[in-house]
């Protein structure tokens, strides 16, 4: 018998492997950097959206201060927009929502019920300022007309 093949390897039984040359397939990659790249172009246009520049308004009519409930929005922080209520500005700077919403509604029923009574709410607000923040204001006009304040263009 020892000199008869059995078939088995006289060796450490080690296959030898065939090494495969690395593939790398880029498919993936190409899909990957198309779909970022669709996703940062909708976004940037997005963002870019809400920087409208409004056009002036040309047939308008000026409120009437003696007729009018005055709020004067100015850009605040982090925090928000700072809000006074008054014609001449020397009311307390507010720039917390809630009061905001219930100090100018508030004054919206005061100046509806005082003798002179005012059928407007007028807002004046700096060009930095957020529309959200103008909307919230203005959602407190109840049953006033609303005007907002615009800035005249030098001919």
């Amino acid at each position: 018998m020892h000199g008869e093949s059995s078939g088995f390897s006289s060796g450490l039984g080690l296959k030898r492997c065939e090494v495969e040359d690395p593939e790398f397939d880029v498919t993936a990659m190409v899909d990957l950097v198309s779909l970022m790249n669709i996703y940062f172009l909708v976004s940037w246009v997005l963002t870019m959206a809400n920087e409208v520049d409004l056009p002036a308004a040309r047939k308008c009519v000026a409120g009437d201060p003696e007729t009018s409930v005055m709020v004067i929005v100015k850009k605040g922080d982090e925090r928000g927009s700072t809000v006074i209520i008054g014609e001449d500005g020397d009311g307390e700077p507010m720039t917390e929502r809630s009061v905001i919403f219930q100090k100018v509604s508030e004054a919206v029923k005061l100046g509806a019920k005082a003798a002179k009574p005012k059928d407007t709410l007028l807002i004046k607000a700096e060009k930095e300022v957020p529309l959200k923040d103008i909307a919230h204001i203005a959602s407190a006009a109840g049953e006033l007309m609303l005007r907002l304040a615009v800035v005249e263009k030098d001919k």
